[in-house]
């Protein structure tokens, strides 16, 4: 491990190395695009930084026991810690947010654009929630929607494009990092645990009614 290389970054070379490391410990991914408004997507610096600096940024952050890994096929980098530190916390409705946003993208991935992200709309998102998944009972409020989409927004999950995320015309992609945040494992995992409640509560209103 040789983390000299660090001593010779020029003064903007520096910057840029603290803010892409400060990046992915904070939101995990670092992806190709960005949008960037007004001028919409664009080329993410960041990304660029990280294909010529790869083997400098993996030094140091493995200092810290975190691992950098690069998903070139769908343009993204993403760092994991083995000791599970620093992991964002999901209650029970954004953990379904969440598992919805991987099932549509999963619907959609052959029609996916060529950065392999998926088009959708709050609209869609809670039709498929209470209706095509039943995943929910009822729709949750549009303050909660926001809170918790704008969440996934600031962790390379989603990606806005047009709207606000308590609109239910606001449009936004579904980002190829959602195979990384919900994995087939742990989409297996969410969908029998959420099977297994709602067993659960059936057995409970049959006891009741009994």
């Amino acid at each position: 491990m040789d983390l000299s290389i660090i001593e010779n970054f020029s003064q903007r070379e520096l910057e840029q190395f603290k803010s892409v490391c400060n990046k992915l410990l904070s939101s995990t991914f670092v992806t190709k695009k960005i949008n960037q408004p007004p001028k919409g997507i664009v080329d993410n610096p960041d990304y660029r930084f990280l294909l010529i600096n790869k083997s400098i940024v993996e030094d140091y952050l493995s200092l810290l026991d975190w691992r950098l890994y690069h998903n070139d096929t769908n343009g993204f980098f993403y760092v994991d810690n083995s000791n599970e530190t620093n992991r964002l916390n999901l209650d029970k409705i954004s953990t379904v947010i969440l598992l919805a946003l991987r099932l549509i993208y999963d619907e959609n991935y052959e029609r996916a654009g060529l950065d392999h992200d998926v088009i959708c709309t709050v609209r869609d998102l809670l039709e498929k929630l209470v209706t095509d998944y039943a995943i929910m009972s009822a729709k949750p409020n549009m303050k909660e929607v926001k809170k918790y989409l704008t969440v996934f927004d600031n962790h390379f999950i989603i990606q806005k494009v047009e709207g606000k995320y308590n609109e239910y015309d606001c449009k936004f992609t579904i980002l190829p990092t959602i195979l990384i945040a919900v994995s087939a494992e742990k989409l297996e995992a969410i969908v029998n645990t959420l099977k297994e409640e709602e067993r659960d509560n059936e057995k409970i209103e049959e006891d009741n009614f009994d």
